[in-house]
């Protein structure tokens, strides 16, 4: 049949019936139409949310497993280390998400809340600076999901760092990108109140704000 002539027969049995009973037709026979409808409207929603949000971002940073013990964190430190890279911010601003928690005794529910969170964030906001313990940094430097800093970042940076400072993850084709440095206690983050025990930094590898990001792991490795 048709598709007209589908439709035009779907209205007459619409007519026809009441109640639940037309809920229930519309639901059996157009449901892939409408969840393919309300997942486009959510991706919209959420691409012009980002969009919006971030129209006057410099740095979109992300940290996970920060200190929660303040209540909150203000990026203003992060601000001021890139002013002092030289990087003038002006109207813009850093937008920081640090409430992220994985692991460190949560349940699983919670953790798996918090990867999928962290997918997307990977995958489709334009996350450009992440910080993290080690081991959570490694458990996504070994999906790649970093740039090679030493592609980057200006050798005197990181080549005079201690080897066990340097996260390297080989790759499927054999190469050892460096994907994060590690930070200890008395960096910059810590000394703003972000960390308290060792954390390690890198540049997402679809980071929208790459130039920036190097800028900040710069201002954090002086």
């Amino acid at each position: 049949m048709k598709l007209k002539a589908q439709l035009l027969a779907d209205r007459e049995t619409l007519k026809r019936l009441e109640g639940k009973a037309k809920g229930r037709f519309i639901w059996d026979y157009y449901k892939i139409p409408i969840i393919v409808l309300a997942a486009c409207i959510l991706l919209g929603a959420l691409a012009v949310g980002t969009a919006v949000g971030h129209g006057k971002t410099a740095l979109y940073a992300v940290f996970v497993n920060a200190d929660q013990s303040d209540g909150g964190h203000d990026p203003a430190a992060l601000e001021a280390l890139l002013e002092q890279e030289g990087l003038p911010l002006g109207r813009q601003h850093v937008d920081l998400t640090a409430d992220l928690i994985l692991g460190n005794g949560q349940d699983a529910g919670q953790d798996g809340q918090t990867v999928q969170v962290l997918a997307a964030l990977f995958g489709i906001t334009g996350l450009d600076f992440f910080a993290a313990d080690p081991a959570t940094f490694e458990r996504y430097a070994v999906q790649e999901a970093f740039a090679d800093l030493s592609k980057i970042l200006a050798p005197e940076y990181w080549q005079a760092l201690p080897e066990a400072d340097l996260i390297y993850c080989e790759t499927e084709d054999g190469r050892r990108p460096l994907q994060g440095v590690v930070l200890h206690p008395g960096s910059p983050l810590h000394t703003a109140g972000y960390f308290h025990g060792d954390v390690a930094v890198g540049v997402a590898i679809n980071a929208e704000n790459p130039d920036v990001a190097i800028a900040l792991i710069r201002a954090l490795l002086r």
